[in-house]
């Protein structure tokens, strides 16, 4: 058969069809004249910068052929602004502070103070609203900074129900996205007045007239243009103890997700603790009307901070969608007048049997977390598990009592062939672990015994990743690595042990000195693979080894985040 060969128009619209960078590149890489036409693709694939890089919002409104490759579009934050890729990986102080500490100090989060001052930011999104107008098949965007100054939204026409007159808006960012791009990842970080008092919140702008999302990433600093919405026609003085209810309207968000029926990852965190130490109120968000409502067939991610949900609606939710492989949920205030968890569904373990078959990240407050386990099929496929809190065991004076501990842990003795033939799940066995061969990563707190420690590593022997939270053994002491070492060592296959401490109580020990070295040298010969433990102020400490597997040190990571990074 004659080689056939076709016009570098076709080849370059073939070329853009290739969804990812790898494949794209396998391709150009097979002769010379397909990576000629690949590299403008591989190029302008994935752009991150900056919001004053105005030379690439420049060079893309010239030349409209090269916006239409770009398909990811990152926003990045300025310096001074801690980074924030995850639910849980930073924490805006409480009350009015709007400073965050990190290793090298406070920085304040005010674009005021920077060089790059109002006019030329906002200068830089007309810029950048010219260039959207040209990434045709734009289809990921993020915008991890202050909130954009062209950030209006008013409608020009309003909604009429009567004549059917859609409502009107004039341009900004958002409806730039939702009129000229083809985006279905939205990622974006509203750090609310608190750090800009002339921005307009994410809550009166028009993002919520986008469509089609298939992920939603949306942290949410709520900052109402009334400092006191919510709180008024509330008594100051009034003896009722009860908070007042939230305050953050979730009718446009509804909107939203209304209309992204192919839906496939939700991350939602709306802080409002400002409501909380300023005037009583629930700091949280309670979503049920959006959960009771939703029906998403290709979820599988679901990552919630600060969001509330009725317990019903959940389990009906949790029935409904069986793709879901990852949840997370969890409140960043702990208080006596706060709820504990976000939902839970003790009440209705019988209804959710089953239920989500395909998990294999669960991230959950200890008393949600439990129902959940107890009614997932055994063996399940869950691979990480965060949180674990065993609070007391068995009375050795009765044995009819079965501790919370054992209701975790149990007794590692258990099989399948003791049960009846039919379902199992994890109900039917006092070790809530067991049947799960996949299981990897644990986090785990108030691990208070060597018995209890011995228990977790017989149940797990795969696991690769454990973190203890809260407190850790009932007596610490200079040998406390000699005690632990017998149990660590049962996992054959740790990577990483962090939150509890290995090393002498000598406070002038430093990550240089011989003594140091010494116990890491027995950590290691223990457990040969272990690679990153914890020092005694709670960073991660990496132990660098030789290619023969001699330590060479240990190293401290500079920029360690103290807030719960868990995923």
């Amino acid at each position: 058969m004659a080689n056939v060969k076709l016009n570098a128009d076709i080849y370059t619209h073939l070329l853009s069809f290739v969804s990812s960078p790898s494949d794209l590149l396998a391709v150009g890489l097979a002769n010379k004249e397909l990576l000629t036409l690949a590299e403008p693709e591989l190029i302008y694939r994935s752009i991150r910068c900056k919001l004053n890089n105005d030379a690439v919002w420049e060079h893309l409104i010239s030349k409209p052929l090269q916006a239409s490759r770009v398909r990811e579009l990152v926003i990045q934050r300025e310096a001074s602004i801690p980074r924030s890729n995850s639910l849980g990986q930073e924490r805006i102080p409480e009350g009015n502070s709007v400073q965050l500490g990190e290793p090298s100090g406070q920085v304040v989060l005010d674009p005021r103070q920077s060089k790059y001052g109002r006019k030329n930011a906002e200068n830089s999104e007309r810029l950048l609203l010219r260039a959207l107008q040209k990434m045709v098949n734009l289809d990921s965007f993020t915008w991890d900074r202050w909130m954009p100054f062209i950030n209006q939204g008013e409608e020009v026409f309003h909604y009429s129900e009567e004549e059917g007159i859609p409502p009107v808006y004039r341009e900004d960012i958002w409806t730039a996205l939702r009129d000229y791009t083809q985006v279905k990842i939205l990622e974006v970080v509203d750090f609310g007045k608190a750090l800009f008092p002339e921005s307009r919140p994410i809550f009166n702008s028009t993002i919520f007239t986008l469509r089609n999302l298939t992920r939603l990433d949306l942290r949410i600093y709520y900052s109402p243009d009334d400092e006191f919405e919510g709180a008024r026609g509330f008594d100051d003085d009034d003896d009722n103890e009860d908070l007042i209810p939230g305050r953050v309207k979730i009718e446009r968000l509804q909107d939203l997700l209304s209309r992204c029926s192919n839906l496939e990852s939700l991350s939602l965190a709306i802080m409002d603790r400002v409501f909380y130490h300023n005037l009583d109120g629930n700091p949280f968000t309670n979503i049920t009307p959006i959960i009771s409502n939703a029906h998403w067939p290709r979820l599988t991610s679901l990552k919630l901070e600060d969001i509330l949900i009725d317990d019903g609606p959940m389990a009906n939710f949790l029935r409904l969608h069986p793709n879901l492989r990852v949840l997370s949920a969890c409140l960043s205030l702990i208080r006596d007048n706060l709820p504990d968890v976000p939902f839970n569904l003790e009440s209705y373990e019988s209804c959710i049997l089953d239920i989500l078959p395909r998990l294999e990240h669960l991230s959950l407050p200890s008393q949600a977390i439990r129902p959940i386990l107890r009614a997932m099929r055994r063996p399940c496929s869950l691979q990480s598990i965060a949180h674990l809190e065993p609070h007391d065991w068995y009375s050795d004076d009765d044995d009819n009592i079965v501790s919370s501990l054992d209701d975790v842990w149990g007794s590692s003795t258990e099989s399948f062939t003791d049960i009846e033939d039919g379902p199992l799940h994890g109900r039917d066995f006092p070790n809530l672990l067991f049947g799960m061969p996949d299981l990897n990563k644990l986090v785990v707190r108030d691990v208070m015994d060597l018995r209890q420690l011995d228990k977790l590593v017989k149940s797990t022997p795969t696991l690769q990743y454990i973190t203890f939270e809260g407190s850790f053994m009932k007596t610490q002491s200079n040998d406390m690595h000699t005690q632990l070492l017998p149990y660590l060592s049962g996992w054959t296959k740790l990577l990483s042990c962090t939150g509890g401490c290995l090393w002498p109580l000598d406070e002038t020990l430093e990550l240089s000195s011989p003594g140091a070295l010494s116990v890491a040298r027995e950590i290691l010969q223990a457990c040969p693979l272990l690679r990153e433990l914890s020092w005694r102020n709670c960073r991660p400490v990496k132990l660098m080894l030789k290619d023969n597997g001699e330590l060479i040190k240990l190293e401290q990571d500079p920029h360690f985040n103290h807030s719960n990074n868990y995923d």
